[in-house]
């Protein structure tokens, strides 16, 4: 039996659901998403309520046309911000509030077209004012003006190479609260780990992409909670599981493509506990002897054109 074409056979025969959501209320148009409430064509998000159009939504409330953001409150057109409130069209940074046109701004309040400010309050386009002479000016400003002396600002701002906050030994960009986290990009919490891109609370992972809660797992692309998992797609709540797709709350299952609450399953087939370890055996050995065990994986089953890999020629 060839391994790959039995599970090229099966993932063609398995149904497979349009997109994961999973405790929410009155969210029904969101993709790969966790307790939400009142959300709308949002995707890879959890905890939010009463958002709108976006990817990568952890723990906001009333933002709009954002992307990567974490803890924020009635933000709009923000992109990988954390934790800043009634602000708009603000790029990496965190914990602002009421700031608009914001570049790298760190602990700001009252900011308008600035950049790589820190702790600073009643600032227009990085110059400093009183508060009645900021209120004045805010109110005289148009939006053309803004927009050019803003650009302005932005590219006499020195930056850094590498935005991380709270790292010890980190190599890549948007890394916050890790150790040990190395080639890895928009992830947070994460310990000896390589190779993430969108992941949070890993430990022991390697080239994984938008994972959360996850340890001990080689390449994966997936969405929270595994345990010892390798070569998966779009599972969860698993662990010890290799070469599945669409599995959740299931244990010990081997090239599985769609199961649920399942245990010692390998190509959808159940089996004796026994029996299960030693016919996986002997698979990864003859994989290995083939040099076919994580270096051979199936076609992809979703045309190109729905997948990631255009999104930037839409």
């Amino acid at each position: 039996m060839d391994f790959f074409e039995e599970l090229e056979k099966l993932r063609k025969s398995r149904p497979r659901i349009s997109a994961v959501r999973l405790n929410n209320i009155n969210s029904d148009y969101t993709a790969n998403t966790d307790q939400l409430k009142n959300c709308y064509l949002i995707a890879n998000a959890v905890k939010n309520e009463d958002c709108m159009y976006g990817r990568d939504f952890y723990e906001n409330s009333d933002c709009v046309d954002c992307d990567h953001i974490f803890k924020c409150t009635l933000c709009y057109e923000c992109v990988n911000c954390r934790q800043c409130w009634d602000s708009l069209y603000l790029q990496d940074s965190n914990n602002c509030q009421n700031c608009e046109f914001g570049y790298d701004l760190k602990d700001c309040r009252d900011c308008i077209g600035c950049a790589g400010l820190r702790k600073k309050q009643f600032h227009i386009f990085n110059t400093s004012y009183s508060k009645e002479e900021f209120l004045a000016r805010k109110s005289m400003l148009k939006r053309e003006e803004i927009h050019t002396k803003f650009n302005e600002v932005k590219l006499k701002a020195p930056r850094v190479n590498s935005l991380q906050i709270a790292t010890e030994n980190c190599f890549g960009d948007n890394i916050y609260n890790s150790k040990n986290t190395w080639y890895s990009f928009d992830v947070s919490e994460c310990l000896d780990s390589g190779y993430l891109e969108e992941c949070k609370q890993m430990h022991d992972c390697w080239d994984i992409s938008i994972l959360e809660e996850a340890q001990f797992c080689y390449q994966i692309s997936s969405y929270h909670i595994l345990n010892n998992c390798n070569f998966c797609f779009q599972c969860m709540t698993s662990n010890d599981c290799e070469f599945c797709e669409f599995v959740a709350n299931s244990s010990n299952c081997f090239g599985c493509i769609s199961l649920n609450h399942k245990q010692y399953y390998i190509l959808n087939q159940p089996y004796k506990k026994e029996e299960y370890f030693k016919r996986v055996k002997e698979i990864k050995e003859e994989l290995r002897r083939e040099k076919d065990y994580g270096g051979r994986f199936w076609s992809p089953t979703f045309p190109l054109r729905d997948t990631v890999a255009v999104w930037d020629k839409l």
